[in-house]
C-alpha cells in the first residue's frame, strides 16, 4: 500500500510537513511551485528547483508537482520530480491540443524509494501508447498531473487503464483527485484543497495464450 499526499494549487512551500513525512509520494498541481524559467534558474536570479528538491530532503520523501517551464522561449506543461534533496527529473507533456505549447518527445518512469514511478503531463492523459509504455517498463504506479480541472471522461479513462495495463492510476487535476486501482475501481477520491489516498500497488499477473498462424521456427 502506498500513501500519497496531494496539494491542488496550494503553495507547495507551505504544504503541512508533518503530512509530506508521513507520505511516500505527494503530488501537488500545476501552480503549486510556480512557473519556471530555466534560463533565471542557471543564472541563479530565481531558486525554485532548488527550493523545492530541498525541500523533498527536509520531509525524507519524493514530491512531484506541475508547472510551466520556459526554455528560453519554448513553453511546455512539465512535471518536476524531486526525491530526498535531488532533481531527479523533469518531464515534459507529449501531446499539446493548445497554441503556444510545445512537446516533449518521451516517457519516464523514475525508480524513486523502491517504487517505480510513470508520470504522465497535461494532454498525455488522452495518450494510451504512453501508459501503455510504462506498463511494459514494470512501472508501480502511473501519475498524471493536468493544469484543468475533472472532466466526465477522466474517471472512465483512469478506471480503463489502470484495468487493461495492470497499473494503478492517479490523477490530479486543477480540482480534483482520483485514483484506481489495477482493477479499475475507484480507490479514493477527493474535491478538497489537500488530501491523502492510500493505494495498493502489489503487482498482479495472469496468464495469457495466444495462438498465430504460420509454422514454429
Amino acid at each position: 500500500m502506498l500513501k500519497i499526499f496531494s496539494s491542488l494549487s496550494k503553495n507547495a512551500f507551505n504544504a503541512p510537513k508533518t503530512e509530506l513525512k508521513d507520505s511516500k509520494l505527494s503530488v501537488f498541481g500545476f501552480g503549486s511551485i510556480g512557473k519556471i524559467n530555466y534560463k533565471r534558474e542557471l543564472s541563479g536570479e530565481e531558486n525554485v528547483l532548488s527550493r523545492f528538491a530541498s525541500l523533498s530532503r527536509e520531509v525524507n520523501s519524493v514530491l512531484i508537482a506541475g508547472a510551466i517551464t520556459n526554455n528560453y522561449g519554448v513553453i511546455k506543461k512539465s512535471v518536476v520530480v524531486c526525491e530526498r534533496g535531488k532533481l531527479v527529473g523533469i518531464c515534459d507533456s507529449t501531446y499539446t491540443f493548445e497554441n503556444g505549447y510545445s512537446g516533449g518527445g518521451t516517457f519516464r518512469v523514475y525508480n524513486l524509494s523502491g517504487v517505480k514511478l510513470g508520470v504522465l503531463v497535461a494532454d498525455d492523459i488522452l495518450n494510451a501508447d504512453g501508459v501503455k509504455a510504462m506498463s511494459l517498463c514494470d512501472a508501480d504506479l502511473i501519475v498524471c498531473i493536468i493544469p484543468e480541472e475533472e472532466k466526465p471522461q477522466h474517471n472512465f479513462l483512469i478506471r480503463a487503464y489502470a484495468y487493461v495495463y495492470g497499473v494503478p492510476f492517479y490523477l490530479l487535476t486543477a480540482n480534483s483527485v482520483l485514483a484506481s486501482d489495477m482493477l479499475g475501481e475507484i480507490a479514493g477520491k477527493s474535491t478538497s484543497q489537500t488530501s491523502s489516498v492510500i493505494l495498493p500497488v502489489k503487482k498482479q499477473y495472469t496468464l495469457l495464450k495466444t495462438k498465430r498462424r504460420g509454422v514454429k521456427d
